[in-house]
This record gives C-alpha cells, sequence and structure tokens, in this order.
C-alpha cells in the first residue's frame, strides 16, 4: 500500500489496485480505500499530497476490519461498496 496508495501522486492512480488476484484488492475495492480519487471522496482524504501517518493507519485499519467482518460473516454498516 505504501507504493499504491501512500505518494502524492501514485503512479496509474485510479488503475493501479487490481479487481481480483488478492482479499487485500477486493477489500480495497469494497471499502473505497483502492485509489486516491476514492479516498477524497468517501473517506475525505485529500489527493495531491503524501498521506500522513495516521492516514495511514487508518485505510489499514479499514481494510482489516472489513476483511475481518467478512471471515465472521458478520454483518452491520461499514462503507459503501465502490465499484
Amino acid at each position: 500500500m505504501a507504493r499504491r496508495l501512500a505518494p502524492a501522486e501514485p503512479y496509474k492512480d485510479g488503475k493501479q489496485t487490481p479487481y481480483r488476484g488478492h482479499p487485500v484488492f477486493v477489500a480495497q475495492h469494497a471499502t473505497a480505500t483502492c485509489c486516491r480519487g476514492c479516498l477524497e471522496r468517501w473517506h475525505g482524504i485529500p489527493k495531491g499530497r503524501e498521506l500522513t501517518r495516521a492516514e495511514h493507519v487508518y485505510v489499514v485499519d479499514v481494510i482489516c476490519r472489513w476483511i475481518e467482518r467478512e471471515l465472521t460473516g458478520g454483518t452491520g454498516p461499514g462503507p459503501a461498496r465502490h465499484r
């Protein structure tokens, strides 16, 4: 994630996260943490600058919580699914 999302201008931003191939990629699309545009639109994290340490931790936490919920079959409110 540090190379794909954290830089101010990630390489191939908006296309850097595949839709499949690894569970984290699926989680990133499901939580709108797949590109800087989605981070800005859905999480209020502005584009054009590197992620702060706190933002990086926040994004990882969002992804981990989604994966955990998927593994345990949990339901409840969460970020809208992104497509």
